[in-house]
């Protein structure tokens, strides 16, 4: 049974407002409901009105018990093409379109290689889920999954800017409290924990892949200033930053630079591995303190 909830995607909830657009979202959502448990896998789709959107499915025993989705963003800027495409679909539908365009335009955007990461960070989270009360994850269809789902993703696309964990409960629908309970009981970390451990792979990746200065990738990273970025990253990889990427790029095997498919398949490769060890990292760690500020 589809049940609607109030979502982090203002066009999303306006949507949901009318009848034949709740009609869509249901009918859309139990179509891919339907295709994630048969395929027992990840699945990344476009919606009805092209919006990207992630369903990953929580397997015990060879059976899936719940599924973890989250989503509602634009894989970049949305063009008027787009809209123009999203907007047929609606009107098809009887949907007024007017006041949709405006939100449709400023929905959250994530990129492609934000997704990979985004995906990576739940499917770890669904194994962990798989771990839980399944009794709990019954009796409750789709609301844990759908609060960390929105949560993580929120995360995920505003890591840059300055976090408050009101404004992240915010958005997935639940209170600071709730919030704070629902990482430590199905992650097994802080919020606070978890938000640092994904900037300073964000830092990791900008340190390895590009010529920034450490002051630049800081602010990239969500830090706010150079001083919080070289402590926090000293406490996670055991050195600087400065001295991290040069210790990176010394043991790049000869070649690294050379263009190619392969170079770019290995590195992306590379990539994924040490994504899924940060955040099994991340998952592991209990040792911050729950009431703590998300940014200096």
């Amino acid at each position: 049974m589809y049940e609607m909830e109030k979502r982090a995607q203002p066009f999303c909830f306006a949507l949901e407002q009318t009848a034949a657009g709740h009609a869509l979202c249901a009918m859309c959502d139990q179509t891919r409901f339907l295709e994630a448990r048969r395929g027992e896998q990840v699945l990344r789709y476009r919606c009805h009105a092209g919006l990207t959107e992630f369903l990953v499915p929580v397997i015990r025993d060879g059976e899936v018990i719940a599924l973890l989705q989250c989503g509602q963003v634009h894989d970049r800027a949305p063009s008027e093409t787009e809209w123009r495409s999203a907007r047929q679909s609606l009107v098809k539908a009887g949907i007024n379109t007017g006041p949709l365009r405006k939100l449709f335009q400023k929905n959250r955007v994530l990129t492609p290689k934000r997704q990979e990461d985004l995906l990576d960070l739940l499917e770890l989270i669904a194994n962990r889920l798989a771990q839980a009360d399944e009794r709990r994850l019954r009796a409750e269809p789709g609301r844990v999954q759908a609060q960390l789902g929105r949560a993580v993703t929120f995360i995920e696309a505003h890591l840059a800017e300055r976090l408050a964990l009101s404004t992240i409960a915010r958005a997935a629908n639940v209170s600071a409290r709730s919030l704070m309970r629902l990482f430590e009981r199905e992650i097994g970390s802080s919020v606070v924990r978890f938000i640092m451990r994904r900037r300073v792979s964000r830092a990791c990746d900008l340190l390895k892949h590009t010529d920034h200065t450490c002051s630049e990738i800081a602010f990239e990273a969500g830090f706010g200033s150079v001083q919080h970025f070289n402590r926090i990253f000293r406490r996670f990889e055991k050195m600087s930053p400065r001295r991290w990427r040069q210790h990176t790029r010394s043991c790049a095997p000869a070649g690294t630079q050379q263009a190619g498919s392969a170079a770019a398949l290995s590195a992306r490769s590379a990539d994924c591995a040490s994504s899924r060890q940060n955040v099994m990292d991340t998952l592991r760690d209990r040792s911050v303190e729950p009431g703590r500020r998300l940014y200096p």
